[in-house]
């Protein structure tokens, strides 16, 4: 069960930016798209916080009750790196949903002018 929970909590933000964030650049919602990107920024930050430390501590159980494997941390930073990822990614899109913005206005005005 928490495999698959994992990646729909990582991903959730990044679906959530996509979604309402088109929606925001054509108004079709009652936020304002610095809304939109400041919760999914805050929420992507606060759900990898929260993976990653309920991976360690998973990982921490799992080498208390099996005292003789041999331990091994790169799980964790992969974890980590594709975290570091998945924000890089939703500031991307951020941005990219950003410019579109920018030049829905311009081309507007440019057409009342």
């Amino acid at each position: 069960m928490l495999t698959i929970l994992y990646p729909i909590l990582l991903f959730s933000p990044l679906i959530f930016q996509f979604t309402y964030g088109t929606k925001a650049i054509y108004k079709n919602t009652s936020m304002s798209f610095g809304k939109i990107s400041l919760i999914t920024f805050v929420s992507q930050i606060v759900i990898s916080i929260a993976l990653y430390s309920l991976s360690l501590y998973n990982f921490s159980k799992y080498f208390d009750e099996h005292p003789d494997q041999l331990r091994c941390g790169t799980p964790l930073a992969g974890i980590l790196i594709s975290i570091l990822f998945l924000i890089a990614l939703l500031t991307a899109l951020i941005l990219v949903q950003f410019i579109i913005i920018i030049w829905k206005k311009n081309r507007t005005k440019s057409s009342i002018a």
